[in-house]
Parts: structure tokens; C-alpha cells; sequence
């Protein structure tokens, strides 16, 4: 026989390999091998390039766990499966979210809402002693939470509005939860209906201010409409609940350095909206220098117009209730 073949001597088709016996095997399931040589293994199954490893962890092994591998067809005797990827994720869970509060999972709006005030509860009842069940039972509302995008300032008004039932029984206002009647939307505000929807369009929907709202010159949105449309800097720092009952307009000055005045405007019992203007800066020579700078500019000139007159552009009709 001669040592080279001839081509016209190969087959048309090559013979196929036999079957692995890892073949078919879940990605990242642990399994338990007992191989030919006696040794038994057990570890994470990670297929690469058509090979197949296992990461061994455990005792007597390393701290970053041991790869065997590449595992040939012929050095496995018997393939038994331990934990599929399934129940290593569900155990994982378990290890970082304790028990599952029981319920069904949500899948409505109502769904939701019901659920994350569940956890919420659940969270708000465990003694502060227990701060770890309290971690993971918080994980779990986060857990809920994000699948709907709930903004951490709703979900930490959430959590706060449990611990206030479990001493009142009467509805909480904004400074019942937190250390002011106003707060900055992305640090606690109250979740609106709509928030809870599982759909993104219907949640990013914007929700229509009462007529009357609209309506006053002085309500909080058109009096920073009005500052904004005379070419003054303004931002809303803080809002009360309802956000247009109460809130902070910050005005900047154009003067060098920190110079702005704060705008804080609530409504009173007599149901008209009233507004006080703060310097916003310091006390010290310079800002003292600052202030007087501000109130020579004709900026300072335009926002107390506004302070008085509101916003002039109202059409007062366009926002009324149908008869």
C-alpha cells in the first residue's frame, strides 16, 4: 500500500462522529460525570467552539474553581444532571430575595399595583432587628418594580406610605412621609395610576392638569411658563402633592457666581395660590455684593412683574368644564 492515497479513493461523504454525550446539554446546568479513569466530577457545563468544559468549584479546589476540559467522548462513563440553569437562577433568587411573598404574578395594571403594594407591606411589617429578611424582602419589590420602570422616587413613596399604615389609618400627605411638604420629583413622589401600567407608551402618557390649574395665572405651571417666556433661567427644584398645589422655582440672575432667587408657592385655604421670593445665595460680603448686582438687573425687574401679575397670556375659556 502506498503511503500517499489517492484522492479518487476518499469517499464522497466522510463518516459522521459519534455522538457526544454532553451534546444536548443546558449551557450553565450543573452537572455530575463519572468518568472512566474512576474520578467523579461535578460543576457548571460550558460549551466553547464545540468543546465541552466543566468549572468545578468546591472543596479542596482553588478559589476561582478548576476548568476540566476539553471532555472527550471517550473518558465519560455516565452523565447525571444536578440543577438545571432554571432552578440555579431560581435558587439564586432565593439566596438574594428570601422566600417568595406568596401572590400571583402580575400581569395588569391593578395586577401590579396590588403587588408592589403587597411587598411593600411585607417589607414595612418585619422588625428593623431583621434587616436582612427587610434586604431581601426589598429586593423583591425592586425586583416587581423594575419590570415596569417605577421610578425610584415612587417606589421609596411606596415604601414609606406602608410604614405610615401600619401606624395610621389616615391618608398620608407629603410631609407625613418626608421631611418637607415639597421634594424633588426624582427623590419621592406619589406614583399615579398609570405609572403601574405594564405598557411604556401609556405609562410616558402625560396626564392633563385640572382646568382651574390652568386656568390661574399664578399656578405653579404658568407662572414658569410665564418666567421661561420673558427669557429668565428657571427650573422647578421641588413639587408638593398635588404637584400643583405647592412648589419651588428657582430663578438664576446673570450675575457671575452663585446668584438666584427662589420662588416658593403654595395654596392657601382660601384656595388662591401666594408666592414668597428667597435669596438663594449666601450671607457673606460677596454674596452680599451678588445680591446687589441682581436686583439692578433688568432679569431681577422681570420676575417681579411676574411675582405680581402672573402670567398675563390666559385664555380663561379654552379650560373651562363643559356644561
Amino acid at each position: 500500500m502506498s503511503a500517499a492515497m489517492d484522492w479518487d479513493d476518499l469517499p464522497d461523504v466522510l463518516p459522521e462522529s459519534a455522538p457526544h454525550p454532553l451534546d444536548g446539554q443546558e449551557e450553565r446546568s450543573r452537572l455530575r460525570l463519572a468518568l472512566r479513569d474512576g474520578r467523579v466530577i461535578e460543576g457548571a457545563y460550558n460549551p466553547i467552539a464545540g468543546q465541552h468544559f466543566l468549572h468545578c468549584t468546591g472543596p479542596g479546589l482553588p478559589l476561582i474553581g478548576q476548568v476540566e476540559g476539553p471532555l472527550r467522548a471517550d473518558e465519560i462513563a455516565t452523565v447525571e444532571v444536578v440543577m438545571t440553569r432554571g432552578e440555579i437562577r431560581e435558587r439564586a433568587r432565593e439566596l438574594l430575595q428570601g422566600p417568595r411573598v406568596p401572590g400571583r404574578e402580575p400581569v395588569t395594571r391593578d395586577d401590579f399595583e396590588h403587588r408592589l403594594r403587597t411587598l411593600a407591606r411585607a417589607v414595612a411589617a418585619v422588625p428593623e432587628a431583621e434587616w436582612q429578611m427587610q434586604i431581601r424582602l426589598k429586593r423583591q419589590f425592586d425586583a416587581c418594580a423594575e419590570r415596569i420602570s417605577l421610578a425610584p422616587g415612587k417606589r421609596t413613596w411606596m415604601l414609606a406610605e406602608a410604614r405610615w399604615a401600619r401606624r395610621s389609618n389616615a391618608p398620608p400627605t407629603m410631609a407625613d412621609l418626608w421631611v418637607e411638604p415639597v421634594a424633588s420629583a426624582s427623590c419621592f413622589a406619589r406614583p399615579r395610576p398609570q405609572a403601574f401600567d405594564p405598557d411604556p407608551a401609556v405609562r410616558r402618557r402625560r396626564v392633563p392638569l385640572p382646568p382651574e390649574v390652568r386656568a390661574d395665572p399664578f399656578s405653579v405651571p404658568n407662572m414658569l411658563g410665564a418666567l421661561v417666556g420673558a427669557g429668565l433661567k428657571a427650573r422647578i427644584t421641588r413639587l408638593g402633592d398635588p404637584p400643583y398645589q405647592r412648589g419651588h422655582i428657582q430663578v438664576e440672575m446673570p450675575v457671575k457666581g452663585r446668584a438666584h432667587f427662589l420662588l416658593q408657592g403654595a395654596l392657601g385655604e382660601d384656595g388662591r395660590m401666594r408666592w414668597l421670593s428667597l435669596w438663594g445665595g449666601n450671607d457673606s460680603k460677596a454674596g452680599q455684593k451678588r445680591y446687589r448686582k441682581a436686583i439692578a438687573t433688568p432679569a431681577y425687574g422681570a420676575m417681579v412683574r411676574i411675582l405680581r401679575e402672573g402670567r398675563r397670556l390666559i385664555q380663561t375659556d379654552l379650560f373651562l368644564r363643559p356644561a
